[in-house]
């Protein structure tokens, strides 16, 4: 009877010690990093869209964002390693694109972070090398949002995104149809590579330090639109961006 009793307690404190441990794993936090929240549409009317924004920009020399200029948000589509320290590209809902130049001291904006943007009376518009750039907005002006979204490319031909540059700048496009991916040209900071479909070509610089390898095979391209003087380019954020 002893020896009954005391197996019956043996059962039972394994049983206790099996559910202990089964409600600790259920209650343990997911393993690896959690993706964020998506961000809900913003009420209408509170951002003026990116395209909006940059229309303000009257073509002549540096410009002051006029007192009373609504916000703007959008969220990075750029790699911070293969832009120039400070450098970002941002794209809202509406498919507008945006060049940011942080000031001195910002932290460094991950790829994938909502930033909105209080830029009136402030910021500053500039032609950087060919491409219209917003510099000079306080970091205290420069909101990191909780949450993200999906950028969205447009598929377009190369004639295509030369054709519109100026209107697509710092937004996302695919170039569905890449006959080739040649080097062209390189220096101490990276390779410059021509990216070329049956419509034209445009050019492609990695920087040596993104760590990026080309797929030159690849007959997919995704990446944004940037100018650098006269010369249409295309900038990618890691080597899935080549098909």
């Amino acid at each position: 009877m002893r020896l009954k009793k005391k197996s019956l307690r043996i059962v039972t404190a394994i049983m206790l010690s099996l559910i202990s441990v089964f409600t600790l794993s259920c209650d343990k936090q997911p393993v690896g990093p959690v993706e964020p929240d998506p961000l809900p549409p913003p009420p209408p009317g509170k951002y003026l869209n990116l395209t909006e924004f940059r229309a303000l920009y009257t073509g002549s020399g540096d410009m002051t964002i006029p007192a009373g200029t609504k916000k703007i948000r959008g969220v990075v589509i750029s790699n911070s390693a293969n832009e120039a320290v400070g450098n970002y590209r941002l794209q809202d809902e509406a498919g507008g694109g945006l060049y940011l130049y942080s000031v001195p001291g910002s932290p460094v904006y991950s790829q994938g972070t909502v930033l909105e943007i209080d830029a009136e009376g402030v910021g500053v518009f500039t032609v950087w090398n060919g491409d219209l750039e917003l510099k000079s907005v306080p970091q205290s002006r420069v909101l990191p949002l909780a949450g993200t979204f999906t950028a969205v490319p447009r598929t377009a031909t190369i004639a295509e995104i030369i054709t519109n540059r100026d209107t697509w700048a710092s937004s996302l496009v695919k170039i569905a149809n890449v006959t080739s991916i040649t080097q062209a040209s390189s220096n101490s900071t990276g390779i410059t590579y021509d990216i070329t479909d049956a419509t034209g070509t445009l050019s492609m610089f990695v920087r040596t330090v993104s760590g990026i390898t080309i797929n030159t095979a690849g007959t997919t391209v995704t990446g944004y639109v940037s100018i650098y003087n006269t010369t249409t380019q295309i900038g990618i954020r890691s080597a899935t961006d080549i098909q």
